[in-house]
């Protein structure tokens, strides 16, 4: 039997591609670039792998026609694979666990002025 109904999509929030560079991992001193970006959590290329569910420090300089705006937060990986399109990294995916209200807004205004959504 044949199931005709796809899974539905989990996600609360648009992705955004994003191209820029960030740090992550405890102290987030592990370099990484960034590849999408959304309001609940972001993926990433990583040359590491994370234990899925470790809790990660994050921060990166989003830009703005201001100057780059730091942003930072806390986020659990949700999946860290080795990447098939970049060889030798690893795809992480991450879910912001904590974010305080001013990096919050930075990054609600980021996606609204710069980013580009995905398909």
């Amino acid at each position: 039997m044949t199931d005709n109904n796809p899974p539905k999509e989990r996600r609360l929030h648009a992705r955004y591609r994003v191209d820029t560079p960030l740090a992550l991992g405890p102290g987030a001193n592990d370099s990484a670039q960034l590849v999408d970006l959304s309001m609940s959590g972001l993926a990433c290329v990583s040359p590491r792998a994370f234990d899925e569910m470790a809790i990660l420090e994050i921060s990166m300089k989003l830009p703005h026609p201001d100057g780059p705006m730091d942003f930072k937060a806390g986020g659990a990986v949700v999946r860290s694979e080795p990447s098939e399109e970049h060889e030798g990294q690893h795809s992480v995916a991450l879910f912001f666990t904590h974010m305080d209200d001013a990096n919050r807004q930075t990054l609600a205004e980021f996606i609204k002025v710069h980013a580009e959504p995905t398909g």
